[in-house]
């Protein structure tokens, strides 16, 4: 076997040990889009010497160092211990701080796969609160003044969405005989797990969030709902062609550069599919007069667009419901600007390490150590003007 060949088996079976150590404490859905970043960066490395999360390899040893000396216990050569009494909460333990370099990877990479993480705008936080200015008034015109004539005062009507800061945290269990070599490998996926978690956290919040912490974009009560015509009671009966037209039409026109439609994959694998009045695939026949009305990329997914519906990209994200959760009333897909989601951030990554504990299973029996990521964030609708939420009709 020559050099190039015995590399890429030994990349594929560290791979594959991560993935068989880590499974049974994370879902098989993380473990394959953890798999999939580690994947990217070392393509990306191959190509051009660097990848997203802008560590070098010694950086990412370090890393993996600090981790092991939590985990081992070995702490007193350790200057990144959490000051107890510099945090808000009551923690008699503090944490240890990860680097800010290795905080802003995580960062990256988190901005890599979710879709709130990319696209939302950010606000730096000092404080536990911040109150985000919201315009909930009309547009302004202001007036013509007639000679020699006072103009009306124009009221102008601002309300505050409020961020936040709430807890997060990440907790999984890595074995022992993992840790024993402190490998930049080994990093990427101690990095790509925690930007995955983080990013899998805020589309859920962001999106379909109910209160627990955050409101979402789907159930804030003060977003546009477009329901659909009476009959159309199901997610299948969204007409692709008419139905987005009317969710791009209640949108303002200053909003809709770099508005965008987000579904459940399902869904939009069915509008995908949906036939004009002839029989005609929409899809299929949508260029063959002037510009396409329908797009589909069949690589898209993610923060990547998965298509195009009236020139407005498409974006499929897991916590928006699914083709069969389809039922009467329910509100399934949204169409705006995500720059109106507000998202913040206080303080440092930290982590934690137990040596004992239930994490699927008692970890102490395991030869296994449980680490815990924790992040302070905020999540909060700055203008809800900017969103339509579409909801099938009652009957």
């Amino acid at each position: 076997m020559d050099d190039k060949k015995f590399q890429e088996q030994l990349v594929k079976t560290m791979e594959d040990v991560m993935v068989a150590k880590l499974q049974p404490m994370i879902s098989e859905e993380s473990a394959k889009t953890a798999r999939e970043i580690v994947k990217s960066m070392e393509l990306e490395r191959k190509a051009t010497n660097k990848d997203i999360s802008g560590l070098n390899e010694k950086q990412k040893t370090d890393f993996v160092e600090v981790v092991k000396a939590i985990v081992k216990g070995n702490i007193n050569n350790l200057d990144t211990k959490a000051n107890e009494a510099l945090i808000e909460e009551q923690d008699n333990r503090g944490g240890f701080l990860v680097s800010k370099e290795v905080a802003s990877a995580i960062l990256r990479i988190a901005a890599s796969v979710g879709l709130v993480m990319s696209q939302a705008q950010s606000w730096p936080m000092s404080t536990d609160e911040l109150g985000v200015p919201t315009y909930t008034g009309s547009f302004l015109e202001g007036e013509y003044l007639g000679v020699d004539a006072a103009g009306n005062l124009t009221a102008v009507t601002f309300g505050s969405a409020n961020l936040i800061i709430k807890k997060w945290q990440l907790a999984f269990a890595v074995g022992n005989d993992l840790l024993a070599d402190a490998s930049p490998k080994l990093a990427d996926w101690l990095l790509s797990l925690a930007g995955e978690a983080l990013a899998n956290m805020m589309d859920k919040q962001g999106f379909a969030g109910t209160g627990l912490p955050f409101v979402g974009i789907l159930n804030h009560p003060g977003v546009t709902t477009l329901t659909l015509a009476s009959g159309k009671n199901t997610f299948e009966e969204y007409d692709v062609i008419s139905d987005s037209s009317a969710a791009i039409g209640s949108l303002e026109e200053s909003l809709l550069d770099g508005a965008a439609f987000y579904m459940h994959r399902t869904v939009w694998a069915n509008l995908r599919v949906q036939e004009d009045t002839a029989g005609n695939p929409v899809l299929q026949n949508a260029g063959a007069v002037g510009p396409a009305l329908l797009v589909n990329n069949p690589t898209g997914g993610g923060i990547k667009p998965a298509g195009e519906i009236l020139g407005h990209p498409v974006y499929t994200c897991r916590h928006l419901p699914a083709l069969s959760a389809s039922a009467a009333s329910t509100n399934f897909m949204i169409f705006g600007n995500l720059k109106a989601l507000a998202f913040g951030e206080r303080g440092e990554f930290r982590v934690e390490e137990f040596k004992s504990g239930n994490f699927g299973k008692e970890i102490a029996l395991a030869d296994q150590r449980g680490l815990v990521y924790r992040h302070r964030h905020a999540l909060a609708l700055a203008l809800p003007a900017a969103f339509v939420v579409v909801k099938t009709a009652a009957s």
